[in-house]
C-alpha cells in the first residue's frame, strides 16, 4: 500500500467507484441468457487456455478463468438436471465483510480496498420438479495447500450456508479422463472457426445434421468420410468441420463416456439454440 495518504485515498475511491459502476451495469445479476458475470476474462489473469465457451444449457458465452472451470462447465452442461449456470457470481460485499470479521480474517482486497468475492459457479438443478441451487468452487489440488485459499473458501461456504445453499468443491481429480481427452481434441477450435460467416456456419450445420439423421447407427467418422467423397473434397474436411461444431457446442454428446472414435450418429444431439439460430460464440477472443 502507498505511504502517501492522499494517493491511498484516491486509489481506494477509484476502486470503490469501479465496483459500484460494475454492479450498477448489471454485473452479477440476471439469469439464463440475461445473466452477466461479475468478472470476465478481461478483468483477471486467467489460469490456462480456455477462457470463453458457449453452453448447450444456457445458450450464451460463459466467462471461465481457468482450464478447470471449463471442464466443470462441460460437466454441468451435460447434466440433464441442470437448468441454469451462472459463473463468477458475486457475494454481496457487506455480507462477506461481516463474515470475514466474524472469522477474524482479512477480507479479499487490492491495494487496501475490499473487493467483491465471487463464487465460480451458481447452478440451478431441477430435481423431482423442484429447483435446487448449488454453489461450486473449482480449485486445483495444489491450491488447497494455501491457507489463504482455504480461508476464502470457508468464507464462501459460510455465506452460502446462511442462504440455505450447499457449497461444493470440485478439483481436477473429479474430472473424468474421457472428458479431458475430448477437451484436448476440441481445444484448437475453442476460439477459432474456419467458417467465417453465419450463413456458412448454418449451411454446414444443416449438412452435418441431415447426414447424422439419415444414418443414426453409423459411426460419425464414416459419415464424415462419406460426405468428403460426395462433395469431392479433401479427406478429413468434414471431420474437421464437425470438430469445430462440437467445440462450439452446436452438437453435443456424453463427453464423459464417448470419444470421436466410438461415436455414432445417434449419440449426437443438436443444440436447440443452433436449430433456432439463436446462439452466441466464444470465437474471436
Amino acid at each position: 500500500m502507498s505511504k502517501n495518504p492522499e494517493k491511498t485515498k484516491g486509489i481506494k475511491a477509484k476502486a470503490e467507484r469501479q465496483i459500484a459502476s460494475r454492479l450498477a451495469n448489471g454485473a452479477g445479476s440476471g439469469a439464463g441468457r440475461s445473466y452477466k458475470p461479475y468478472l470476465t476474462v478481461r478483468d483477471v489473469n486467467s489460469r490456462g487456455r480456455y477462457n470463453r465457451s458457449p453452453s448447450v444449457t444456457v445458450g450464451r458465452v460463459h466467462q471461465l478463468l481457468s482450464d478447470l472451470e471449463y471442464h466443470v462447465l462441460l460437466m454441468l452442461d451435460w447434466d440433464s438436471q441442470v437448468t441454469d449456470i451462472r459463473e463468477q457470481f458475486p457475494v454481496p460485499l457487506e455480507e462477506s465483510q461481516a463474515i470475514a470479521r466474524e472469522m477474524g480474517i482479512a477480507h479479499l482486497s487490492y491495494q487496501g480496498t475490499d473487493e467483491v468475492l465471487t463464487t465460480d459457479f451458481l447452478v440451478d438443478l431441477n430435481i423431482q420438479d423442484k429447483t435446487i441451487r448449488r454453489a461450486i468452487s473449482a480449485k486445483y489440488v495444489e491450491e488447497l495447500d494455501n491457507p489463504r485459499v482455504l480461508e476464502k473458501m470457508e468464507l464462501e461456504r459460510r455465506y452460502w450456508s446462511s442462504k440455505g445453499i450447499q457449497f461444493n468443491l470440485v478439483t481436477e481429480l473429479e474430472i473424468p479422463a474421457l472428458l479431458q481427452k475430448n477437451v484436448k481434441w476440441f481445444h484448437p477450435y475453442m476460439n477459432h472457426f474456419d467458417l467465417s460467416t453465419p450463413e456458412q456456419q448454418q449451411e454446414y450445420f444443416r449438412v452435418l445434421l441431415a447426414a447424422i439423421n439419415q444414418s443414426p447407427s453409423q459411426k460419425v467418422t464414416a459419415i464424415t468420410t462419406r460426405l468428403d467423397d460426395e462433395y469431392n473434397i479433401d479427406p478429413g474436411t468434414h471431420l474437421a468441420l464437425l470438430r469445430q461444431f462440437l467445440a462450439q457446442r452446436a452438437f453435443y454428446f456424453d463427453i464423459e463416456a464417448l470419444t470421436i472414435v466410438n461415436l455414432r450418429a445417434r449419440d449426437l444431439a443438436p443444440s436447440h439454440f443452433w436449430l433456432e439460430q439463436d446462439y452466441e460464440y466464444a470465437v474471436g477472443e
